[in-house]
């Protein structure tokens, strides 16, 4: 299993919000077929905690789906603009077809 990684921006924002993140794969289609997973970070547990496993990572609790778990380095990092804040994730391939 990899390693994962939190930005101290990040990791205060979360934090914020109950120190829990899920991480997934998430399906962008393309415009004549195809599709690929692109890691996505989202503040909370999973909704099906079936396919995930949890690690603590300086004081956060983070889900990570099996299709992530090969990774060898995950940064979570935070990102914004005029007060908006998204979550971003670092070091994960994207993944053509179906989440394994």
């Amino acid at each position: 299993m990899g390693v994962i990684r939190v930005s101290a921006e990040a990791r205060a924002w979360l934090a914020d919000r109950g120190g829990v993140v899920t991480l997934r794969l998430s399906p962008r289609h393309g415009c004549c077929g195809g599709a690929a997973g692109v890691p996505v970070a989202e503040p909370g547990p999973p909704s099906a905690r079936g396919d995930f496993t949890r690690q603590d990572v300086d004081g956060l609790a983070v889900y990570l789906p099996v299709a992530l778990q090969r990774t060898d380095t995950l940064t979570i990092r935070l990102d914004g603009f005029l007060g908006m804040k998204r979550l971003f994730v670092d070091g994960a391939p994207l993944s053509a077809g179906k989440e394994r």
